[in-house]
């Protein structure tokens, strides 16, 4: 899903990494968080990502470089563990693993690919009418940490995913998770976080603590 280190400031401004102080924090509202999300295209940032999967013996952690060109198009370059570009546009992803031929599927076969692409793109448009007609949304936490979770209004993006989760403080996004309905949990960890020191065996709720901006012990 490709990525200028030195714009990514303009992207997601480095958030505050300090725990909430429930005394000073405001009760989120939906569509203001989502309007204070919106970025200019083309937006990019460098990134990792951790995938928890039934599948695997251990999570899965990769690292690379995003860009949001606007609606529906979006680029992801992973240059480690492996290298692999991928481009999504009009309705349609594109692969390339190493030096293997290139791959094209439509996203309508791959619904949670698909599901992340909406979200993610009404967020950075900061569209909230058009995030509301594709999920119910749930705002909580203060201005200092709070999250949004999305639940999708498709029948069919549900049978694969139960929701996507966005962590934040302000107007900056920290973490952007896709929950999928078959347990499997696939986490981006963007800007101050991109480069996070993770163990080669992170823990859910240890990646959800980072994501919350929960000082670490």
């Amino acid at each position: 899903m490709t990525l200028a280190l030195s714009m990514a400031s303009a992207i997601w401004p480095n958030p505050s990494r300090a725990a909430p102080d429930p005394a000073t924090t405001t009760k989120p509202n939906a569509q203001t968080l989502v309007a204070g999300l919106k970025r200019a295209a083309p937006a990019r940032t460098r990134f990792s990502e951790v995938r928890f999967s039934g599948l695997l013996d251990r999570p899965l952690i990769v690292h690379g470089e995003l860009e949001y060109n606007g609606p529906g198009k979006l680029s992801r370059i992973v240059d480690t563990p492996y290298q692999e570009h991928m481009t999504i546009e009009n309705g349609e992803a594109s692969v390339q693993r190493g030096d293997h031929p290139v791959r094209k599927f439509p996203l309508s076969q791959a619904p949670e690919l698909e599901g992340f692409l909406r979200g993610f793109a009404a967020l950075l448009g900061g569209d909230a009418e058009a995030l509301q007609r594709d999920f119910a949304i749930a705002a909580s936490g203060g201005d200092s940490a709070w999250h949004l979770k999305l639940t999708p209004r498709d029948e069919r993006l549900a049978r694969r995913v139960t929701a996507l989760e966005v962590d934040g403080a302000g107007t900056s996004a920290r973490c952007f998770r896709t929950i999928e309905t078959d347990g499997d949990v696939n986490v981006l960890l963007v800007e101050s976080l991109a480069d996070a020191k993770l163990p080669t065996r992170p823990t859910p709720p240890m990646i959800d603590a980072l994501c919350r901006g929960v000082p670490a012990r």
